[in-house]
């Protein structure tokens, strides 16, 4: 299987460079972060699953080109292109090191040319060197107004422009003035889909997987599917329509202050909790 995520991981953890500093940099959640690393890429945002990866390899110093390639093989886009097998190149070193006494004679009889063939070798050689050595002086000149083209310029979250509202930040800056239940009357399967006609950030986990940060632009919709439970954190919901099994979720009511949506199968409730600024 090509577990090239594995790889990932093991490169930044080889340079020491920590996923905190990655969030800082290009402000991708670590939640995010960590789905990259354990290749659950289903738990990105679709629209920007390429993009996440990209900016991921260039901090850890990897062609990103390559990192997207090995993305669509293991995604099933792409097949996985044909590799040399490490014995073609073990056979060569073998046939290297046969040495033949013809050979040792026709050694002997290179060895004796003329000083004007050697000479017209070394001139050949040394033109070859300084055409490297200009290639690599290129090559570095290029890496070092990309690495302070990299510095300069920041990547524009999507997820930190209107700020990320945590559960400790509810409980610090907000208070819960308000929760409605009611009870669950669909059944599975289930899910929910969400639309806006403005911009709008949310975090979403479901059933069991880990809880992910997403950005719904406007006059777009995003559909979930879960089993057991949902628990949505919207930090506003002006302009926002939610539909479970396809009808309208009526007590959600439109506000410019954080709400959180839950379904549980289980206990058969729909809870809704509204938020308001501690004065």
């Amino acid at each position: 299987m090509n577990d090239f995520y594995k790889e990932l991981k093991s490169i930044r953890i080889e340079k020491g460079i920590e996923l905190e500093k990655i969030h800082k940099r290009t402000k991708i959640s670590l939640s995010a972060l960590h789905a990259i690393e354990k290749g659950k890429f289903d738990q990105l945002p679709y629209t920007y699953v390429r993009l996440f990866i990209r900016a991921y390899a260039v901090e850890i110093g990897v062609d990103p080109e390559g990192v997207l390639d090995n993305l669509d093989v293991y995604l099933g886009n792409k097949a996985m292109p044909h590799k040399k097998g490490i014995e073609s190149v073990l056979n060569l070193k073998t046939e290297e090191k046969k040495s033949t006494p013809d050979a040792k004679i026709k050694k002997k009889q290179i060895s004796k040319r003329s000083s004007i063939s050697i000479r017209s070798d070394i001139i050949k050689s040394i033109f070859v060197i300084a055409t490297l050595l200009f290639a690599l002086y290129i090559i570095l000149s290029i890496n070092k107004d990309t690495e302070n083209f990299n510095t300069k310029t920041s990547y524009e979250s999507e997820f930190e422009e209107e700020g990320p509202i945590s559960d400790q930040m509810l409980d610090e800056g907000y208070i819960k003035i308000s929760e409605t239940k009611q009870t669950l009357k669909t059944s599975a399967p289930y899910s929910i889909n969400l639309t806006t006609d403005q911009r709008l950030w949310y975090e979403i986990k479901t059933d069991d997987l880990l809880s992910s940060e997403q950005v719904l632009p406007a006059g777009d919709n995003h559909l979930h599917r879960f089993n057991s439970a949902i628990n949505i954190k919207f930090n506003q919901t002006l302009g926002l329509n939610l539909y479970l099994n396809g009808k309208t979720i009526s007590t959600l009511k439109s506000d410019i202050y954080p709400i959180r949506f839950l379904i549980s199968v289980p206990e058969k409730t729909v809870t809704i909790q509204q938020f308001s600024p501690k004065k």
